[in-house]
Order: structure tokens, then C-alpha cells, then sequence
């Protein structure tokens, strides 16, 4: 009988395996993006569909009605019943922009962040990101409270979607920064720069998590110095 001595390079532990237990896992949903409020889905709900239907109700009440007496007695000929005149137009509206926030609200809840061994992928509402780990520069990133750092918040909108409390898509900093933001109207963000000319800003449910995942991530991807492996003795 012979007793094996345990080193940290059997198959028994590794220092890479101990570090990946105790790190959290890919599909934690602390690692995820912060969904949408209700608040800006209700700001949806109110550009789309209640305010052109108050203005295709109200745009006919006061429009100038003043038509030459025969042009006004033949369309008052061919003209619907009032009611249905004055209801026609707003149900035709409701019906479009009603069909329009539908599929607007449903790329709202298209709002989530994936992330394997050697990538991290973002998809927000239309648009989408796909990065490899090495286009990340971990060293510059970190998690800011962006009204401490107005030179980052994403003002000129460049090609993205945006609401009260909520941000999808490309937009421009102050400093005129491309920028790829994925935010739900939280002021804490993570900041993250990459080696494609753009950050990403995301307000992730814990971003402080979510950047220590992606540095371990990296960290055991880049072998260890120093750690070779030895031959087995026969």
C-alpha cells in the first residue's frame, strides 16, 4: 500500500478549478441585464398609441371648415353619419399604432446578455453585440455611477432606441464617443471598453459581478506560468 501525496496539479483539485468554483456561473441571473420598467413601457404605450389617437381626434374639431357652400352640400352628401365620421378615423389609428407598440413592447423584453468561455454576447430590442474576450480591455473597465461621469452618458442617439428610463443601440457620448448601451434607467453601470473603437454601457443586475466573471474568465484562459506538465513515472 502506498500513500499519493495530493499537489495542486492532480486530478483530484487545481487552483483553476478552485478558482471556477468559486466564481459564479454563466447562467446566474445576477449576471444578467436589467429588464425594462414598467415606467418606460408605459411611456411606450403613450407615444404610440394614446397620443396619435387624441390627435386624430382632436385635428378634425379643428380643422377651418370654411368650404364653398355647393362643395360643402356635396360632401355632406357622401359623407358617413357623424358618429361613425368623427369615430372612423381614430379606430384606424388605434388599430395601427396599437399593432405597432405590440411588436415594439415585445423587442422591450428582448433585453438580455449571454456570456460563454471565450465570448459575451448582448441583445437589446433590434440590435446586438458579439464580443471575444481578448476585444474586452477588462484593465480600463469598471462600474461608475453615471451622473458622476456626464462625459460617458449616451446623449445623441445615432442609431438605437430610446425612452424615458430606457436605452437600446448605438448612441454618442458627450465627448462624441461611440457607445453600445443596454441600460433601464439605472445609474449604476458597467463601463466597458473594447478594441473595436466603442464601449459598451450596461446596467447589469450586479455589475461588479459580471466584470470580476469576465477578468476570471480571461485569467483562465492565459495559462499559468510556471505551471508545467511533468511526466508520470512507470
Amino acid at each position: 500500500m502506498s500513500i499519493r501525496a495530493w499537489s495542486p496539479m492532480s486530478p483530484h483539485g487545481s487552483v483553476r478549478t478552485d478558482v471556477a468554483a468559486r466564481t459564479p456561473s454563466i447562467d446566474d441571473p445576477r449576471l444578467q441585464l436589467e429588464p425594462a420598467s414598467g415606467r418606460s413601457r408605459l411611456w411606450l404605450l403613450l407615444l404610440t398609441v394614446a397620443l396619435p389617437v387624441l390627435l386624430s381626434l382632436l385635428l378634425p374639431l379643428l380643422a377651418d371648415g370654411g368650404q364653398p357652400p355647393a362643395l360643402r352640400w356635396f360632401a355632406d352628401s357622401l359623407a358617413a353619419p357623424e358618429w361613425l365620421d368623427l369615430l372612423l378615423g381614430p379606430l384606424l389609428v388605434a388599430a395601427v399604432t396599437g399593432a405597432i407598440w405590440f411588436a415594439l413592447d415585445r423587442l422591450m423584453h428582448r433585453h438580455r446578455l449571454r456570456l460563454d468561455g471565450a465570448r459575451l454576447g448582448i441583445v437589446t430590442t433590434f440590435y446586438r453585440q458579439q464580443l471575444a474576450l481578448p476585444e474586452l480591455r477588462l484593465d480600463a473597465a469598471r462600474v461608475i455611477a453615471i451622473d458622476e461621469h456626464p462625459e460617458l452618458k449616451p446623449m445623441l442617439k445615432s442609431n438605437g432606441m430610446a425612452l424615458p428610463g430606457f436605452r437600446s443601440g448605438w448612441f454618442r457620448s458627450r465627448t462624441f464617443k461611440k457607445l453600445f448601451v443596454a441600460s433601464a434607467g439605472g445609474k449604476r453601470l458597467l463601463w466597458l471598453p473594447t478594441t473595436r473603437g466603442h464601449a459598451l454601457l450596461l446596467q447589469v443586475r450586479q455589475p461588479q459581478l459580471l466584470l470580476e466573471r469576465l477578468r476570471a474568465l480571461t485569467a483562465d484562459a492565459t495559462p499559468v506560468a510556471g505551471m508545467t506538465a511533468r511526466p508520470r513515472a512507470r
